[in-house]
C-alpha cells in the first residue's frame, strides 16, 4: 500500500507528552486558512512512499510514542488506520493524532480509525482565534483522551501554555518548523526560515 508522507521525525519534543517520534502525512482537502504548513496541502508523487517502509523507519527508533499530523491523516484513512493498526500491535502506548476534521464527522466517517487513536486534536485551524495553550493553534480545537491511562498526563498537559519553544529541523535540504507558535509569530516564522 502507498501513502503520502512529507516527513518522519525523531525526537520530537513540542508535540506531545515526552519524547516522541513524529510523523506527518502529506495532501490536505481541508487547507485552513492561515495554516503554517501550506507545503503539505498537495499530495505531490514525491511524497509517495509504501507504507511498509515508513513503519520500518518508525519502529526504528524503538520508542513508543508517537504524534501524527499532516497535512491530513484522515484523508488518506486507508493507510493511516493500516498504521495505526500496526503500531497497537507493536505496543504503541501513546498516539496522539493531530486533524482539522471536527470530531462529530471523524465519527460518522471513521468511527472504526479512532478505536486505534490514545488521544485526539481535532477541528479546524481558524485563523485570528488564538489559543494560548501549547497543545493547539485555535483556540476552538479541541482534546479527546480516548486511552484512560493516559487521562492524568495529558489534563495536565491540556492546562499548559505556550513557552515560544518551538524544533528547528532540516532535513532533505528542506526545513521544518515543528511544534505551534502563537498565530501572530506564524508570518516572522514563515518569513525566516519558509
Amino acid at each position: 500500500m502507498e501513502v503520502f508522507i512529507n516527513l518522519i521525525h525523531f525526537p520530537v519534543y513540542t508535540l506531545g507528552v515526552g519524547k516522541r517520534i513524529g510523523l506527518w502525512f502529506q495532501g490536505c482537502s481541508i487547507r485552513c486558512k492561515g495554516c503554517m504548513s501550506k507545503y503539505t496541502w498537495e499530495f505531490d508523487e514525491k511524497y509517495k512512499t509504501d507504507v511498509e517502509d515508513v513503519l520500518k523507519e518508525i519502529f526504528s527508533f524503538n520508542v513508543k510514542k508517537i504524534t501524527i499530523s499532516g497535512g491530513e491523516p484522515f484523508d488518506q484513512s486507508e493507510a493511516l488506520e493500516y498504521i495505526l493498526k500496526k503500531l497497537k500491535k507493536n505496543n504503541f502506548n501513546d498516539i496522539l493524532v493531530y486533524t482539522g476534521y471536527e470530531y462529530d464527522e471523524l465519527i460518522k466517517k471513521y468511527k472504526n480509525i479512532l478505536d486505534y487513536i490514545d488521544v485526539l486534536i481535532a477541528g479546524r485551524f481558524i485563523e485570528g482565534l488564538e489559543s494560548k495553550y501549547i497543545w493547539k493553534g485555535s483556540e476552538n480545537q479541541k482534546m479527546y483522551i480516548f486511552n484512560k491511562k493516559l487521562e492524568k498526563i495529558y489534563n495536565d498537559y491540556k492546562k499548559k501554555k505556550k513557552d515560544k519553544r518551538l524544533q528547528i529541523v532540516e532535513k532533505n535540504n528542506d526545513i521544518y518548523i515543528l511544534g505551534i507558535p502563537y498565530q501572530k509569530d506564524i508570518k516572522e516564522i514563515m518569513d525566516e526560515f519558509m
